[in-house]
């Protein structure tokens, strides 16, 4: 079964975007929530810097698109998505909607997600895979990179790949 597939979904600025809106471009996708406390920032840092070195070698980043769509949407509304995202690479996209919404990304991308401990209240949080995924300009799964993989394993992969799509 194949990583990636349709979605629509708000993005931190409000307006609604599809998968179909990045045809053309390389999305560099990570999927987490706002009130991770240790992965989700650690990994969006990393991706941060991935982007920031290609940019010091003089790569351009027309081609490609970072998003961080969450896993939490009960939590994370537009408001909090900009908040979060503007921490990060400033071309970095936040992407939000409904609970149904989101499953219908998540199913797509195959990227596990739960709620845990105290789910009464706000103070749970959400298990989840975590990785980078990165989809080619026709949306098809290129590769992914684990928590393992380094800013500049991503610059490795993602360097021929930009230089060649200007």
């Amino acid at each position: 079964m194949p990583i990636g597939g349709p979605f629509s979904l708000v993005s931190h600025e409000g307006k609604t975007v599809t998968d179909q809106d990045f045809r053309g471009r390389y999305m560099l996708i990570y999927f987490g929530y706002t009130f991770c406390p240790d992965v989700c920032p650690t990994e969006l840092a990393k991706m941060t810097r991935a982007l920031e070195q290609l940019e010091k070698e003089g790569v351009s980043l027309k081609a490609v698109q970072p998003l961080f769509i969450t896993v939490d949407p009960e939590r994370d509304d537009v408001d909090q998505m900009a908040r979060y995202v503007s921490l990060f690479h400033p071309s970095l996209m936040g992407l939000t909607g409904s609970p149904e919404q989101i499953k219908t990304a998540t199913d797509a991308y195959r990227v596990y997600a739960q709620k845990s401990g105290d789910v009464s209240g706000d103070a749970y949080l959400v298990d989840h895979a975590s990785m980078i995924l990165l989809m080619d300009p026709d949306g098809q799964f290129v590769d992914f990179f684990s928590s393992r993989e380094t800013p500049d394993d991503m610059v490795a992969v993602m360097r021929p790949l930009l230089k060649a799509a200007k």
